[in-house]
């Protein structure tokens, strides 16, 4: 209960933060642009077909403007962050601190959230409007994109503070979790449409943990998913965020002893 009465606080904080650095909100709309890029290029192709796969013109304008948001929305940047404060040794001073520096990045993380739409939500919904986007807007369905955004950016959260904590023991931590970055790009749906990928890919990945990180909640909002596909989705996806966080409470617990140890 104590954590929980400390996050308004942190969130102000970090919100007050946030609005201070303007040069890093330029970067976040700058690297918006891939999506868009990614989706001229499929339109371009599907331009003498008609449609490719179950994507046509406006299916395609509708995904990539939803992917444009969505990455906004789970986006996680505390990899960098960890690794220097594991490796520095400017992780002692935060351990000595009445709350686990896991509330400080995730609260850091919360209060970007509504920044994040605030630079790239009102562009994508005008773009919406003038293309003729598509989504699903009943309340249930938002309340299921919700849910999946949440899931998601816990699940990019986790991992990230699990690659992390290998800093505990490596010198290139960063490097392993380009791994994932690389891994995530090409088989969330960030660059390509899950359901366009050659059937043996796509169903392995409806069972891995790319997909969630990004996909699943634009295919609800798409209405693209049965109710007992979103269900099994969700269950999917919150199982794995279940395995990355014990993934990352070992990690961390056994690190911090060989911080400790090493007299940091």
């Amino acid at each position: 209960m104590r954590v929980l009465r400390a996050y308004p606080t942190l969130l102000r904080a970090y919100w007050a933060r946030a609005l201070e650095y303007r040069g890093q909100s330029i970067i976040w709309i700058l690297s918006s642009i891939l999506p868009l890029i990614m989706m001229t290029v499929w339109l371009s192709i599907a331009g003498e077909t008609g449609e490719i796969g179950s994507y046509d013109r406006v299916g395609f304008i509708s995904y990539y403007l939803a992917v444009t948001v969505m990455r906004r929305m789970v986006g996680v940047w505390i990899i960098w962050d960890l690794d220097r404060d594991i490796r520095q040794g400017l992780l002692s001073p935060q351990l000595l601190r009445p709350i686990d520096p896991v509330h400080m990045h995730f609260s850091r993380i919360l209060a970007l959230r509504p920044l994040q739409f605030i630079l790239v939500g009102p562009p994508v919904i005008i773009a919406a409007l003038l293309f003729g986007a598509q989504y699903d807007l009943r309340p249930l369905t938002i309340l299921f994109v919700l849910l999946a955004i949440f899931g998601a950016m816990c699940i990019e959260f986790f991992m990230q503070m699990a690659t992390g904590a290998l800093a505990f023991w490596l010198t290139q931590a960063v490097a392993i979790t380009e791994v994932w970055f690389y891994a995530r790009a090409l088989f969330s749906g960030w660059i390509i449409p899950i359901d366009l990928f050659p059937a043996p890919i796509a169903n392995a990945l409806q069972v891995l943990p790319f997909r969630y990180v990004l996909s699943f909640p634009i295919e609800i909002l798409l209405g693209r998913l049965t109710l007992a596909e979103i269900g099994f989705g969700f269950a999917v996806q919150y199982g794995w965020l279940l395995l990355i966080f014990l993934l990352y409470r070992l990690l961390w617990t056994r690190g911090l002893r060989e911080y400790g140890a090493v007299g940091a």
